[in-house]
């Protein structure tokens, strides 16, 4: 028995919207295209702000072994995108309280990727996708000329999902046989991200000359493109009643990246 009323439209457009969807390159270009290259700059600025926020609390061992039990609540609110993430996150920093492992990742001697995969060893979250987030986060944050970011939003090795997978049109590049691996994979194809982002007119040289906002202009697109690929396969009609379920695209961009709107921010 059909019990769907009449008129009503499924939330999902299309059962196929991954990287190997013929419409899919069409759709991110069309939806990019109302994004202004302003939102890409405010972002970035944000990100700035909250590099420097990093730096004045985590930016020395002696800050790492100071740390109290809210600090891990602020790390954890920054690294993660969902409220849920971010209180098991939260919870798991005070309890394990990881001083120790965030030193050898932030300051260690071994390679990054290396620093990154001990570290998902020694931090014993129940989701290693936890452990990635608040490894990356911790690393880009801190030294965003470096290094990069691993969120399930950018790439999900549980689910083969993510907004890198799309631009590059398959996930032959991302998949690796270990974490140290995967993170260099990450990286590289964040990397070629941009050369897709420069055909959509948002890398401007406002951004991508400003010494300090070009180091989170991928962070800022990649948000962004998410964004367009979650509506765009999504029926939500640009009504009232999508704006209450789904915030504005500026302000889910923000909350990918864990900005908060306590910072001044609007975000």
């Amino acid at each position: 028995m059909n019990t769907v009323p009449p008129g009503w439209k499924s939330h999902i457009i299309k059962p196929l919207t991954g990287p190997d969807d013929p419409e899919l390159q069409e759709t991110l270009t069309e939806g990019l295209d109302q994004i202004a290259a302003e939102d890409l700059i405010a972002i970035a600025d944000d990100l700035v702000a909250q590099h420097r926020a990093f730096v004045e609390r985590l930016g020395t061992p002696g800050q790492i072994s100071a740390l109290g039990p809210e600090a891990w609540d602020w790390v954890a609110a920054r690294v993660t995108a969902a409220r849920r993430h971010r209180q098991t996150l939260g919870t798991l920093l005070r309890e394990q309280d990881p001083k120790d492992a965030v030193r050898h990742l932030l300051f260690g001697a071994a390679p990054p990727a290396r620093r990154v995969a001990d570290f998902v060893t020694a931090f014993q979250a129940p989701d290693p996708r936890l452990s990635l987030e608040l490894a990356t986060g911790l690393l880009h944050y801190l030294y965003p000329e470096d290094h990069w970011l691993w969120t399930r939003w950018l790439w999900d090795v549980k689910h083969h999902t993510g907004i890198l997978p799309l631009l590059a049109g398959s996930v032959r590049n991302l998949l690796a046989d270990d974490v140290a691996q995967g993170y260099v994979n990450v990286g590289s194809v964040t990397a070629m991200s941009l050369r897709f982002a420069e055909g959509t007119g948002l890398l401007t040289q406002d951004l991508m000359a400003h010494p300090q906002r070009r180091v989170f202009a991928a962070d800022a697109f990649l948000a962004c493109a998410y964004c367009v690929y979650l509506y765009g396969i999504t029926s939500w009609r640009l009504s009232r009643e999508f704006h209450r379920l789904l915030p504005p695209l500026p302000k889910l961009a923000r909350r990918l990246l864990g900005i908060q709107p306590t910072e001044g921010n609007g975000a």
